[in-house]
């Protein structure tokens, strides 16, 4: 071969030689990369539980943030089935509306991440009535304590549904309803003290033709005097249905209005959920016998325009609201 020529070809080669060096290092370069991307990219969260659901009186329904399995035969004796972020478990027994019970299991992520958890559950309530918030005060004394009056606008049963002073997952007190049945234009007044006064009928009472239920806390707590919710759900297990809600507030100078961290939060809660839109309810000029009360006649829009602040000496527990504002 003619030494030119070899020259040349010996040159070409050691120019692929390097062009293949470059063009393998720039591919081992971007396949680490991709290495590395991917595993500091994956899921190394356990599943979180979001909400409990009794879908009726044997089925109960566990939602996560994320698809889920089941893992292995942990909710036995039960027996318990994946759908994408859901998992059915169904109970070895039927729970009537107001009964508890606990279950047990685990699931795991599509990451292999596992969770468990032990959780309570509560019957399913068929027949819940139609209730509003009616009436409330928050600045109570010995000789007025605070009361909040629920009207039923359907009738029903009230078994398990919850009142809470604050929202599901945070509050400083709660109260469970047990099996009473209700008609259209009942009331049922909560007393947030540890027992009923005297002179209050622990049974069903008539005031002017409305029967009237007077139920007790059984709780010392007190409600926030300025800044609060009060939220009624359809059960008390984590993630049940909001059926009527109020926010109050004193609109202070700290934490958009409402005082603390903790009052806000739970105002975001309720406006969140859907029960409760635009300004809360003005507290300012309230007292122990100005309640805060929902104007009569008129509908329900889930805001502040539904409510006053009564008259001095106007609020009137047990029986139909006044519309004479302070």
């Amino acid at each position: 071969m003619d030494r030119k020529v070899l020259a040349v070809v010996l040159v070409m080669a050691a120019v692929l030689s390097l062009l293949l060096f470059v063009l393998l290092g720039c591919s081992q370069d971007q396949e680490a990369k991709e290495v590395f991307n991917v595993l500091g990219s994956a899921d190394s969260s356990a599943p979180v539980l979001v909400s409990v659901t009794s879908v009726s009186s044997s089925v109960i329904r566990l939602e996560f943030n994320e698809p889920v399995r089941v893992y292995g035969k942990t909710f036995e004796p039960l027996s318990a089935r994946a759908d994408g972020k859901f998992i059915y478990v169904s109970l070895d027994r039927s729970l009537l509306p107001g009964m508890k019970s606990d279950v047990s299991g685990r699931v795991k992520d599509y990451s292999g991440n596992t969770s468990g958890f032990t959780i309570q559950v509560w019957g399913f309530n068929p027949d819940l009535p139609g209730v509003l918030i009616n009436e409330f005060t928050t600045k109570g004394t010995a000789r007025s304590p605070d009361r909040t009056e629920l009207l039923i606008v359907t009738p029903g049963n009230i078994n398990g549904m919850t009142l809470y002073c604050g929202v599901p997952n945070d509050f400083d007190v709660s109260v469970v309803f047990g099996d009473i049945d209700v008609r259209t234009g009942d009331m049922i007044v909560v007393w947030w003290t540890e027992e009923l006064p005297e002179q209050v009928p622990s049974g069903p009472s008539d005031s002017g033709g409305i029967r009237v239920f007077n139920i007790c806390a059984g709780s010392a707590d007190n409600l926030p005097s300025n800044n609060g919710t009060l939220v009624i759900c359809d059960n008390p297990a984590l993630g049940s249905s909001v059926i009527d809600a109020v926010v109050y507030s004193n609109y202070s100078q700290s934490h958009e209005g409402f005082g603390t961290r903790s009052a806000l939060e739970r105002a975001r809660w309720v406006i969140e959920s859907g029960a409760w839109s635009g300004d809360a309810v003005d507290s300012t000029s309230s007292t122990a016998t100005r309640s805060m009360g929902r104007l009569p006649g008129f509908p329900d829009t889930d805001g502040s325009r539904d409510w006053i602040v009564t008259v001095t000496g106007g609020s009137t527990f047990g029986a139909a609201n006044t519309a004479e504002a302070y």
